[in-house]
């Protein structure tokens, strides 16, 4: 049966009550999905419920049977209606997940190079629309003849977080090495702490099995696993360190993908200098990286970097402005324009 040509956004599922949901990049996750709910006028659905019904382990042994998942899909696409729901999905999920239904739009944050492009057009062909958050993924799936219904979908900053021309931050700690550190990044600022021994960063470590963040001059600070202490720590900080994640040892992870994430924009809203390293790609270039941060390549680059960062105040201005391009009220609007040229 051909699914409805034309279909609306009714509601957004999420996994925040899922247990183990809770960490900062779901949490992030769910500051998105309150804001398109709320701006979108948009009801939040636990989504618990159809994961019972789609993903149980009868559901998951059915589509394993020779012949049997086309029959699957065959049903779903008569199931379909007009009405469809949003849903981040922070990877791809695999054929038995509820996301990839007729009635779901995914939104796809991380789409590594590494995913299986036969198992993942198969798996979402019943969806009527799949977001994909990378330009750089968005375009390798276009340029290898992707069937589905694509379109970029780029992250952003939620509008709570949105920078202010009256805010007075004080800044404690000279620079700060948020989430996951670049091996290259951290290598040079040891070697800059050799030669200036006064410089005060903060790092995250494992300190008896709890991510915490450390400062090199007076130790444990504490976790920080919460959004509003997260950004706390941000506006604290004079400088942050940036990398896109598949550089420098991560295109393990990715496969050599290198998106643009949402800690570029946490940075600029909390009024820090950014030193950062990233490839020219898709995505970088979308982003602008090149204008705001340009990447360092070299330990000569980084110092004269970090050293004008830490003697002046960062252009707030500019990266207000910046920002006004990619919060999250933002891409609501994309989401309508999309929609609308949907039908």
């Amino acid at each position: 049966m051909k699914r409805p040509t034309k279909f609306t956004v009714g509601n957004i599922y999420t996994d925040r009550y899922m247990p183990g949901n809770d960490e900062p990049s779901w949490q992030l996750i769910h500051e998105w999905e309150d804001e398109l709910a709320a701006l979108g006028q948009l009801p939040i659905r636990d989504s618990r419920a159809p994961r019972r019904l789609h993903e149980n382990v009868l559901a998951r042994n059915l589509v394993r049977i020779p012949g049997a998942f086309p029959v699957v899909k065959l049903f779903d696409a008569m199931m379909a209606r007009p009405s469809k729901s949003l849903y981040f999905a922070m990877s791809p999920r695999r054929k038995s997940s509820f996301s990839a239904r007729a009635n779901i739009i995914p939104i796809i944050v991380d789409f590594w190079k590494t995913v299986d492009l036969g198992a993942f057009y198969r798996t979402y062909g019943n969806c009527p629309l799949v977001l994909i958050t990378s330009l750089e993924a968005f375009n390798y799936l276009k340029n290898s003849a992707c069937p589905l219904n694509l379109r970029h979908f780029p992250l952003s900053l939620p509008d709570k977080y949105r920078a202010s021309a009256d805010a007075k931050l004080v800044k404690k700690y000279d620079i700060l090495l948020a989430g996951r550190s670049n091996p290259v990044l951290l290598d040079f600022l040891q070697r800059y702490e050799r030669e200036h021994p006064h410089v005060e960063y903060v790092y995250q470590s494992v300190r008896d099995g709890v991510h915490c963040y450390v400062s090199n001059k007076t130790g444990v600070l504490g976790a920080f696993n919460d959004r509003a202490s997260y950004m706390d720590l941000l506006k604290a900080s004079r400088v942050g360190f940036y990398s896109t994640p598949g550089i420098d040892g991560g295109e393990k992870r990715t496969g050599g993908f290198n998106p643009v994430t949402p800690r570029l924009f946490e940075l600029l809203a909390a009024e820090c200098h950014v030193i950062a390293r990233y490839p020219d790609n898709d995505d970088t270039r979308f982003f602008e990286l090149q204008e705001l941060c340009p990447s360092v390549d070299s330990y000569e680059a980084f110092t004269a970097a970090l050293g004008a960062a830490l003697d002046s105040r960062p252009p707030l201005e500019r990266h207000r402005e910046y920002l006004q391009k990619h919060y999250t009220s933002n891409r609501v609007q994309l989401l309508n324009q999309i929609m609308r040229n949907q039908n």
